[in-house]
């Protein structure tokens, strides 16, 4: 298990290279940290100290709560009213969900349609071997979720 910052504390900028395991894969993965890495950042790991301190920790993992359970109710709103266009399971954790889609076009493709034609990011399932699928992050604002997500749908509305 990573620290969790990318997922629990939406910090996910600061890749410090930190591992909780057992002490067996510590020992094991520690020579792949040296090869990859002389030492973590200063300032990610002044931050990351930061945001694993008591004070810090009880403020960030409120807000990512809040975001979450503001939008995760959200996206699952827009994916259900889309005509059974998309097939989901909530997350376990973290801000993001895998939607299936039922349209005829590759992944890629459709990613590539919406980052050049709406001006929206998402992920293609096929770069996880999930062709058909979309890789959707919530962690944003209401607002912007929103924005990108009637994006989306004016671009399927044209497939």
């Amino acid at each position: 298990m990573t620290s969790g910052l990318s997922k629990a504390y939406g910090l996910p900028g600061l890749r410090i290279g930190w591992i909780v395991a057992p002490p067996d894969v510590v020992a094991s993965l520690w020579s792949y940290h040296d090869y990859t890495t002389i030492a973590p950042g200063a300032l990610s790991d002044a931050l990351a100290r930061h945001a694993l301190a008591p004070a810090g920790r009880t403020r960030i993992l409120a807000r990512t709560r809040d975001i979450l359970n503001r939008n995760f109710p959200a996206i699952a709103e827009w994916l259900d009213a889309q005509g059974g266009a998309f097939s989901y399971s909530p997350p376990d954790a973290g801000a993001i969900v895998y939607a299936r889609y039922h349209y005829p076009v590759n992944s890629t493709d459709l990613v590539t349609r919406l980052r050049t034609e709406k001006s929206v990011l998402v992920v293609p399932g096929d770069h996880f071997g999930m062709d058909g699928y979309l890789r959707i992050g919530f962690g944003d604002s209401p607002a912007y979720l929103h924005a990108a997500l009637d994006r989306v749908r004016d671009l399927l509305c044209s497939i």
